[in-house]
């Protein structure tokens, strides 16, 4: 009797090690672009905060929203942060979910031109932006260098609305963004739209900005965007759940500190095999463009995305009207309220 009551009781202490050990972290599979959007994931990796709170975060990094997509539809990433141009694809054709809008991608995304272009010197063309540059005329028949889905296309058919012209009128020539800054420097193209990372230094160095999403009163956010694979997934929705909630903290951290926020930045572009200037960084960084507790609990999330975004990308026919319920119905803030920031 008494052996099997210590029997007993020792099976009792072996069940009670497993209940009492710590529980795993749930492994998740995200995709970061190379620019000001990505670096704060890497800080939340290298200080520990992912394993801290539960999750181990992987990430692969990417210099656009569009493969991104593609690694998500393979099963290679659960969730990236993307900009407007890879989310309306990925709502709309892919049933990804938006689930947290994670920065202000408005800041700096520009059109910049040579200064010696005509449409450099035109001003006042569009009364209701006067801040933006260029007119039909001097603007018709320039070749332009963006990048397809991403804020730079957007950025670039909005300028040609404001002046009146389509991309019929231009000469659109679509590249990866760094090799359109590269192509850019070496003296291709006479219109660069480009993000923050260079334009602030393009002015600088003599270029003009002709418009910018800020000018063109267009609002812009990155957001984290999940696969319905992961969305669906239990486990990985509670990954995602503290995910948003580490991102949140993090960005508080990062627009409280403009110091640490410039290093990292300047740091994660090094590291991706760009060059950024720490006084543009720094512009960037004390503007505080990203979104912390407070402000993923007070914002409509996908307010500005429906409103402004995909209500152009109906407008200029790249989907269709009713693609626009698909894309709503995809705009979920169930993890968010999980989180606890809803």
């Amino acid at each position: 009797m008494k052996k099997l009551l210590v029997l007993l009781l020792a099976l009792v202490l072996i069940l009670s090690s497993f209940a009492l050990a710590e529980k795993a972290p749930i492994v998740v599979n995200m995709g970061i672009l190379d620019g000001w959007t990505g670096f704060p994931t890497k800080y939340i990796v290298d200080n520990g905060m992912d394993l801290e709170a539960g999750i181990d975060i992987e990430y692969l990094v990417f210099s656009s929203g569009a493969p991104a997509n593609e690694a998500m539809i393979a099963g290679d990433i659960d969730c990236a942060i993307i900009g407007g141009g890879a989310s309306v694809p990925a709502l709309a054709n892919l049933n990804s979910k938006m689930i947290m809008e994670v920065n202000n991608d408005t800041i700096g995304m520009s059109l910049i031109a040579r200064p010696d272009l005509a449409c450099a010197s035109v001003s006042g063309a569009v009364p209701a932006l006067p801040e933006v540059k260029g007119d039909a005329e001097s603007v018709r028949g320039t070749t332009i260098l963006t990048t397809a889905g991403t804020l730079q296309y957007y950025c670039t058919l909005k300028y040609l609305e404001a002046i009146g012209l389509s991309v019929d009128d231009v000469n659109l020539v679509s590249m990866d963004a760094n090799q359109a800054y590269q192509a850019f420097a070496l003296g291709e193209g006479d219109i660069l739209t480009c993000s923050n990372s260079y334009s602030f230094d393009l002015v600088k160095e003599g270029n003009v900005e002709l418009g910018s999403l800020t000018s063109l009163n267009c609002s812009a956010t990155a957001q984290v965007v999940c696969s319905e694979k992961a969305f669906n997934d239990p486990e990985k929705f509670e990954g995602l759940t503290i995910l948003c909630q580490v991102l949140a903290k993090v960005n508080d951290i990062m627009n409280a500190d403009a110091d640490l926020a410039t290093e990292n930045y300047v740091n994660w572009v090094a590291l991706n095999g760009g060059k950024l200037k720490e006084s543009t960084a720094r512009s960037i960084m004390e503007a505080k463009p990203y979104f912390g507790v407070q402000a993923a609990k007070e914002r409509e999330l996908g307010a500005d995305f429906l409103n402004n975004f995909v209500e152009f990308y109906i407008l200029t026919e790249q989907i269709e009207p009713e693609q626009r319920e698909v894309i709503e119905a995809n705009v979920r803030d169930d993890v968010l309220k999980a989180a606890g920031l809803k």
